[in-house]
């Protein structure tokens, strides 16, 4: 493929004409900006030389609004992938105020790893933050690798979250005294997910038939207040109904034939209906307030293995790909290392005791 550049006179610029393809293409843009000077015109038809050498040669990509900008691939991009309400949610957050604003027009087959540590440096977001956006960017990349739209993915920095927080949980005597606080009427949907420690969105969303014999299912979730068919991970958790459990359906009013958990007017509980009470039952019962999700979902699994149950089944629960997940809940606060060491010599002597008896 030779090319070649010209000169428009009644546009007054120059242009590149290229076959490629079975089809001519003219480029009249290069770095979206007209092409005013034979010597621009002469370094474009270079670069599209070497491009079609590499196979990574794009006509769309020169074209005005190309969707192979960052800032228009992006909005395709969103229209197009398959996740979950919240997900989206995220992702457009992530779109909108830091990868557009950043790279906008640049060309996204030409994302090297020093745009991304500059980018990387650039987002104003704490550790968690910045690990987010640019998880976004790089899924944004994979998917355009898959679509053959650019030929790698560049290697992106070490991502790291930062020193996660310590998980704030109840132990099994605080969750019983808050759920004395909670009016009876509401009292089955917190005591169920306390029981199995499922998401918030998926106890929410449990349906009569997600019961089967002696098995539930957790297969759904809502998520933005949208009902999904599918969890968080898209995988399906099954458990055999505890004695526990089995006792809290028995005693809910039916008032639904499709939601199990429902509200007084037959609807199924919102995020804001469950903190409120929640948040309630908390002050009443004098019990330090935490988050409804550590108070359900996080507090199983620490219950658990302070009880010295297997981690491995601990993992199983809650249904974690990487053990890594799990290990979070495995940490401790230094109250509570403090508590189990102090605990571990309550009945022994001090070595200073002059009332040792000698052995």
């Amino acid at each position: 493929m030779g090319g070649s550049y010209h000169f428009d006179k009644k546009g007054r610029r120059w242009f590149v004409s290229v076959y490629w393809q079975g089809k001519h293409h003219r480029i009249f843009r290069y770095n979206g900006d007209p092409i005013w000077s034979e010597k621009t015109a002469e370094k474009l038809l270079s670069k599209i030389r070497a491009e079609i050498d590499q196979g990574t040669f794009q006509p769309k990509s020169y074209f005005p609004q190309s969707p192979l900008s960052v800032s228009q691939y992006s909005q395709q991009w969103l229209k197009v992938i398959n996740v979950k309400s919240n997900t989206l949610k995220d992702y457009s957050y992530s779109v909108r105020c830091f990868i557009n604003p950043f790279f906008g027009d640049k060309d996204i087959r030409h994302i090297r790893n020093a745009d991304l540590v500059e980018f990387y440096k650039w987002i104003s977001r704490g550790d968690k933050g910045k690990y987010n956006v640019m998880s976004c960017l790089r899924t944004m990349l994979r998917s355009a690798w898959r679509n053959e739209d650019i030929t790698r993915v560049p290697p992106f920095p070490r991502l790291t979250m930062g020193v996660l927080p310590e998980i704030r949980y109840y132990t099994l005597e605080q969750q019983d005294k808050v759920l004395t606080a909670i009016p009876e009427a509401h009292r089955g949907i917190f005591a169920f997910g306390m029981e199995f420690g499922v998401r918030i969105g998926e106890l929410r969303a449990l349906q009569w038939d997600c019961i089967e014999g002696n098995e539930v299912t957790i297969k759904r979730a809502f998520a933005e207040n949208k009902l999904e068919e599918s969890t968080k991970t898209g995988k399906r958790r099954y458990f055999e109904l505890t004695p526990y459990a089995q006792e809290i359906l028995k005693t809910l009013p039916l008032t639904s034939s499709t939601f199990i958990f429902v509200r007084e007017d037959g609807k199924p509980y919102t995020d804001k209906n469950l903190n409120e009470i929640w948040r309630a039952a908390c002050e009443s019962a004098k019990v330090e307030h935490i988050p409804l999700k550590n108070a359900i979902r996080h507090s199983l699994g620490c219950q658990l293995l302070d009880e010295g149950v297997d981690i491995g089944i601990v993992q199983d629960i809650y249904g974690h790909s990487k053990m890594e997940m799990t290990k979070r809940y495995a940490k401790r606060t230094k109250a509570r290392v403090t508590e189990a060491l102090v605990k571990r010599r309550a009945t022994v002597y001090l070595l200073n005791d002059t009332k040792r008896e000698s052995t």
